[in-house]
């Protein structure tokens, strides 16, 4: 945008990150993934669920625990979650790169197994889905 970025990283009282203007905040660091907790004051999502328990299709671990906004210049990948945005790549946070500076395989990965599983592709999880059928109305 004309402020020269996409979102930002709303902070709790004490400053560690709580979530995106409209989305869940999530980090990955190895093979761990880290989200804050709903004490702080976060949205307690659906999205946010499922990507919680989506994470052991990847070969993930789940934190919650408050994060540091220092820690996600150090975090290998870092992504936001919600129904707007879905899993959306982190690639920089204050200016500094996170990770490599680009969308992090993990997070991808991730990504690719949630839309499997919204889309009704991955019967594991089907029961998220309740089918929709139509478009826009036809004006005649």
């Amino acid at each position: 945008n004309a402020a020269g970025y996409d979102d930002c990283l709303m902070l709790t009282e004490d400053g560690h990150i709580a979530e995106g203007s409209a989305a869940n905040f999530f980090m990955i660091q190895g093979k761990t993934l880290v989200t804050p907790p709903v004490t702080d004051d976060i949205l307690v999502g659906i999205t946010r669920a499922a990507v919680m328990q989506l994470a052991a299709d990847v070969e993930l671990d789940v934190v919650e625990r408050s994060v540091d906004r220092t820690e996600v210049y150090q975090a290998d990948e870092a992504f936001l979650c919600g129904t707007g945005v879905q899993v959306a790549p982190i690639v920089e946070v204050d200016g500094r790169a996170v990770g490599t500076g680009r969308p992090g395989t993990t997070t991808l990965r991730l990504q690719e197994a949630y839309f499997r599983a919204v889309r009704g592709n991955d019967p594991r999880y089907r029961q998220w889905c309740t089918p929709v059928y139509g478009g826009m109305p036809r004006i005649t």
